[in-house]
């Protein structure tokens, strides 16, 4: 027997292994008994109109009940995302414009406005090199998005 048919052999008996563990104590594996599908809880094992709970939304905070528990969680929110087109007019951009360029951030977005108010409007990729935290390589990053106006 080679060398690869001895590690097949033994990642054989390895899994036949865990096999007995995983089958024979009295634990077993974790298994999903329920699980969330938008606004409603899914039991398992149930058929599809009956696995639906009851489901009621108070204020911000979720109440649901399953099974005689109640469990509540607070209200998922989404966060609407203005999309930004490319390239950037850097002299009149906000913060969130800012942050659509590759590489700035907010944080990096608010220096850039404090600079602009500051210093008045950026004529040149120089100009924009003033701005703490912006290097060469960043502004390379940086100036296909960016327009100045």
């Amino acid at each position: 027997m080679n060398a690869p048919e001895k590690n097949v052999v033994r990642l054989a008996l390895c899994l036949l292994v865990i096999g007995i563990i995983v089958r024979v104590l009295p634990w077993g594996l974790p298994s999903i008994e329920t699980f969330e599908v938008g606004e409603s809880f899914i039991v398992a094992n149930e058929s599809p109109q009956a696995a639906v709970r009851d489901s009621v939304t108070v204020d911000s905070l979720q109440v649901s009940k399953i099974d005689s528990n109640y469990t509540v969680r607070p209200k998922k929110e989404r966060k609407s995302v203005k999309k930004t087109n490319l390239p950037v007019h850097i002299n009149s951009a906000s913060v969130d414009e800012l942050c659509a360029l590759n590489g700035v951030g907010p944080k990096l977005a608010e220096k850039i406005l404090e600079v602009r108010n500051a210093l008045g409007a950026f004529k040149n990729a120089e100009d924009l090199q003033k701005v703490p935290g912006i290097g060469k390589k960043k502004l390379e990053k940086l100036l296909p998005g960016v327009i100045f106006d």
